[in-house]
């Protein structure tokens, strides 16, 4: 961070690799972003964005492709190798070539390595996206959160400050032992909005890898869906909560159709064509809201969730 927006407050850490500190209470309450939490906030954001790359890379090992690839490999130098000698001598002979089998096992095994790694390389832009959060961080939060982070509690704030408080509403932080363990942020789309239909889109979201089957992350769907009710303000019949999902991540994917999110469309991620090719893309799924029909604020509020506490916006 740099010196020109370090901050003047405490930052609480939050990185998914780290042990809590067990001594705190064991008391769970989710809150809004606040200053001291900015450096949590964008470090589980964007962890939980890196961590999308092992699941893409899998995909694209155990794609019918990459078996492809290996398979003609393999086919081309051992027929080159031992086609001759097979035809000739049968298939017995070989087992007096053993040098030769053991060339086409160690060529096998390497050029398994090197297309693991060359597919490896190809899911970095993923986490170098993840990465771009940290400097493009207003796409996330709707402002800068570094310059966020130096905002002094209690005291004076200027007009840009304020805008800065006032947007932060639209993030949710859940803290556990006193430390932050996920996260959840929304923008309103302006571009997409109008009198019949106001739009939101999840632009961030973290949790710890340990509490990602806790049901939290569905907590923080339904705040999302909650905030977007309060945002809207009754001024538009129908509300469109929209988020983007890489599709080789199945568990959350799974978390929305259970919380009834469609499938609206999809994209290539830009930067690599080998994803393309491999059907990796960026998923744009929404929720749609009657809200002259629904007590969407109600419904999404009733009841405790993981967070042991009625959602709030």
């Amino acid at each position: 961070m740099s010196e020109e927006h370090k901050p003047t407050l405490a930052q609480k850490t939050a990185r998914l690799d780290y042990l809590m500190d067990e001594k705190a209470p064991p008391t769970i309450y989710s809150t809004k972003l606040t200053p001291e939490l900015s450096e949590a906030a964008l470090n589980l954001t964007i962890d939980f964005q890196r961590q999308k790359q092992t699941g893409a890379t899998m995909r694209l090992i155990k794609h019918p492709y990459t078996f492809a690839i290996i398979a003609a490999a393999f086919g081309v130098f051992s027929t080159w190798t031992l086609g001759q000698i097979v035809k000739d001598q049968g298939l017995r002979e070989l087992k007096y070539q053993l040098d030769k089998v053991i060339s086409v096992i160690v060529f096998t095994t390497m050029f398994t390595c090197v297309v693991f790694h060359l597919l490896n390389r190809q899911t970095e832009v993923i986490r170098d996206n993840a990465d771009k959060i940290a400097e493009s961080s207003e796409g996330v939060f709707g402002f800068n959160i570094r310059e966020f982070a130096a905002v002094k509690a209690g005291a004076k704030v200027t007009k840009k400050e304020r805008d800065m408080l006032d947007k932060a509403e639209n993030t949710s932080i859940v803290v556990y032992r006193d430390t932050p363990i996920a996260v959840i942020s929304l923008v309103p789309v302006p571009a997409l909005s109008n009198k019949e239909k106001f739009v939101t889109k999840i632009t961030g979201a973290g949790i710890r890898k340990v509490y990602q089957r806790s049901g939290i992350i569905e907590d923080l769907l339904d705040w999302a869906v909650y905030r977007s009710g309060v945002l809207n303000n009754s001024k538009s019949p129908k509300i469109l909560v929209c988020i983007e999902v890489l599709s080789t991540d199945s568990d959350l994917k799974k978390v929305l159709k259970a919380k009834q999110f469609q499938f609206l469309e999809d994209r290539p991620l830009s930067g690599s064509q080998v994803l393309a090719l491999y059907g990796i893309r960026n998923e744009i799924w929404g929720l749609p809201l009657n809200v002259s029909k629904l007590s969407d604020a109600e419904v999404v509020k009733s009841k405790a969730g993981s967070t042991g506490a009625k959602r709030k916006a």
